[in-house]
């Protein structure tokens, strides 16, 4: 009995011993739980509305340990903070990270991808977007750069394509080698679409040395218009409607006008001579016959224009763009006439 009880004894402490070497942490190991008390005191400064002190201290603990679960946590701490376009792009890691995880490790995220993906649909409907504008004839070595709203490096900008950004208020940079940097102020609301005009860096009174570099193509938008009431294409399309209309009712009136001249001009005229009613009628046809050779054709010309550009007028930007140039030349002469329409984007 006095073995069995030794027996006992013993096996129960190898099994203490066993868990008490399991539980003991690995070399490596101290860093992990470190951050992960990182993450916990992170937590409780977003919880306090600390979200300053909070977001960056949940990504200086994800760079020390990337787990899934700490970029859950930063993309939330900046959705609380109402930096709702750094929090979706952080929602996005997650949910990428997410989809590389095990399936063991997947369910014990499950509560946290629903949540990460039902937030990520809504930011989608809140998030401004801005699109930045430079002259055409900017030099193509412009940059355009961010200062982040928590401070850091500047972060480099595309233009001409949308861009989502945070709420706020937002300064710009503009650089161009040779030339002092200028700035650019502007702020932007949820939801809000917007295009901004970049203040363009002065050229200095020694030379402009980016004068013959390549000019920048802004990249065009296939997004809806903002507000796009009437565009001046539309404007110009009922303008040449118009005076098409104009045009060709003239031409046939003057035309009715110089086809009733010929019966006075046959009873009063023999040859090339005429009593005054012939002659008289022969002046009217000749100045109501050129009208309507000009005006006539001129007014189709204009009509088709306009119908034209009615039916080919592109859906609107979302966030606008340049003016079209429209430019009509019209030209007449005795026996006829002719309208040219150039129009260019």
């Amino acid at each position: 009995m006095r073995l069995v009880s030794l027996i006992l004894a013993g096996v129960a402490l190898c099994t203490m011993t066993g868990r008490a070497l399991a539980d003991e942490p690995a070399a490596g190991a101290p860093q992990a739980g470190a951050s992960q008390v990182a993450v916990q005191t992170a937590r409780a400064e977003m919880d306090a509305g600390n979200f300053v002190t909070a977001c960056p201290a949940f990504k200086a603990a994800y760079r020390d340990d990337p787990r899934a679960s700490t970029l859950f946590w930063l993309a939330t701490c900046y959705d609380k903070w109402g930096r709702i376009a750094t929090a979706a792009v952080h929602y996005d890691d997650y949910l990428n990270a997410f989809g590389q995880l095990s399936d063991l490790e997947q369910k014990a995220e499950r509560d946290n991808e629903e949540t990460a993906s039902a937030r990520r649909q809504e930011l989608e409907k809140r998030l401004p977007k801005v699109i930045l504008r430079v002259p055409r004839d900017a030099p193509g070595t412009t940059r355009v750069l961010r200062k982040p709203l928590d401070g850091g490096p500047l972060i480099p900008l595309a233009i001409g394509i949308p861009l989502p950004i945070d709420p706020g208020e937002h300064v710009l940079t503009t650089e161009i080698p040779g030339r002092p940097s200028s700035f650019t102020k502007f702020s932007v609301k949820e939801g809000e679409n917007q295009v901004v005009n970049v203040t363009m860096p002065p050229a200095t009174e020694s030379g402009d040395p980016t004068k013959k570099a390549k000019p920048l193509q802004p990249v065009p938008s296939m997004m809806p218009a903002l507000d796009p009431g009437i565009s001046g294409r539309r404007v110009m399309a009922y303008t040449l409607g118009g005076v098409g209309a104009v045009g060709i009712l003239g031409g046939i009136v003057t035309g009715v006008v110089t086809w009733a001249q010929k019966e006075p001009i046959e009873k009063n005229c023999s040859g090339r001579i005429c009593n005054p009613t012939g002659e008289g009628a022969k002046d009217t046809a000749a100045i109501t016959g050129i009208v309507s050779s000009v005006t006539l054709p001129v007014g189709l010309g204009a009509l088709a224009a306009g119908v034209i550009l009615y039916l080919t007028e592109p859906p609107p930007s979302k966030f606008g763009s340049t003016e079209p140039r429209l430019r009509v030349n019209a030209a007449a002469s005795p026996g006829r006439g002719g309208v040219e329409i150039d129009w260019s984007f």
